[in-house]
């Protein structure tokens, strides 16, 4: 799975291949042979709840035969949707680091407006092929109603309408292979 770490304000490409596999990871395009093990939980809250899986512990990390060791929680903040934020102390140091889906951030920014015109352009948030149009020109569509079906990273991914309206443009068509950034379907915005 591809995702994004911010670490003070620096992004970080990271990807955990196929099936969130254990034993390697890529950052920035480098390999890293890695192994992992939760040495403890967190303890429980002061209510005497007992932490979340996944909410945090101390961990042994081994990347590329250096052993590390780390603590790790989840910090909840109520404005973060689609990332999680997570305080990771590493010899002594604390860092926040912020974890989006790629994938996830990719579809969030598909939609560009055309400012003073009242139409929105549905875009390939990355290279992929068209499955599917469900709209054709002259339709009326609510914000957030399918209009395209990209696949992309071997998923299909629903792209919907960014605003209610009229389908002004389809520009492309099943079977079609596309670019990040390509107009796909151009809708203009009730009045």
């Amino acid at each position: 799975m591809p995702y994004i770490a911010t670490v003070n304000k620096q992004a970080y490409h990271i990807d955990t291949g196929e099936n969130g596999q254990r034993n390697s990871v890529t950052v920035e395009d480098k390999a890293y042979a890695i192994d992992w093990q939760q040495l403890a939980p967190l303890v429980a809250d002061a209510q005497g709840h007992a932490s979340q899986e996944g909410q945090g512990g101390r961990y042994s990390l081994l990347i590329n035969g250096i052993s590390y060791e780390i603590f790790a929680r989840r910090i909840t903040r109520p404005e973060q949707k689609d990332s999680q934020t997570y305080e990771i102390e590493l010899a002594g140091q604390r860092f926040e680091v912020t974890v989006e889906d790629e994938r996830a951030k990719l579809l969030a920014g598909l939609v560009r407006s055309t400012a003073g015109q009242g139409e929105a352009a549905v875009q390939a948030p990355m290279p992929g092929l068209v499955v599917g149009v469900s709209v054709e020109e002259g339709a009326t569509v609510s914000a957030g109603q399918t209009v395209v079906i990209l696949e992309a990273m071997k998923m299909e991914n629903d792209l919907p309408a960014p605003i209610s309206g009229v389908v002004k443009e389809i520009r492309v068509s099943k079977g079609q292979t596309v670019d990040q950034g390509d107009a796909l379907v151009v809708i203009k915005g009730q009045e």
